[in-house]
């Protein structure tokens, strides 16, 4: 079982890593607005700055290029950029850094979730990987605006090491 979870967590680790990746365009592909975030925009993917305040309440959709992410009913505090990209007949959707972002692996249309990396949340690296036991997730579709529910697992430093489940929501607009 905890190979299972250790091998979950590795893969999801390697989903965030090429979806940071991913989001880099050469210079003739790039556009930029001058307000308070910076959008990059072309035909496959998009990016802009999000933070997120855990004492804002949730309203309507986040703004395009926006994100809103709750682990255990608690806003999490996310910031960096909202990288949406189409690869491999996936839709592909980052939230943060790299190393304690976000990750969604989701079909276009939101019917299937593939893979879903919450990061680092209280020490524990949450996620839920399609296939495999303890966590589930499911996606809808609004226009440009996708929500990811579900509950992700992972696994405690403590000793010994102890299988945790936290629900969860994220709602990102993708520009």
């Amino acid at each position: 079982m905890r190979q299972q979870v250790a091998i979950g967590v590795v893969g999801m680790a390697v989903i965030v890593g090429a979806a940071g990746c991913s989001s880099e365009k050469p210079p003739s592909e790039k556009t930029s607005s001058t307000s308070s975030s910076t959008t990059t925009k072309s035909t496959s993917s998009s990016a802009s700055t999000t933070t997120a305040s855990p004492t804002q309440p949730a309203t309507g959709n986040p703004p395009p290029g926006q994100a809103e992410v709750t682990v255990d009913r608690v806003r999490q505090n996310i910031t960096g950029n909202v990288v949406c990209t189409n690869a491999v007949g996936n839709f592909n959707i980052a939230i943060g850094q790299k190393v304690s972002g976000v990750a969604v692996v989701l079909t276009p249309d939101a019917a299937t979730v593939h893979s879903v990396i919450l990061g680092n949340v209280n020490g524990v690296i949450l996620g839920y990987q399609q296939g495999m036991s303890g966590g589930q997730a499911t996606a809808s579709k609004d226009g440009n605006t996708y929500t990811i529910s579900g509950s992700a697992t992972g696994v405690t430093a403590a000793l010994p090491p102890v299988m945790v489940t936290k629900p969860f929501e994220i709602r990102v607009t993708c520009s």
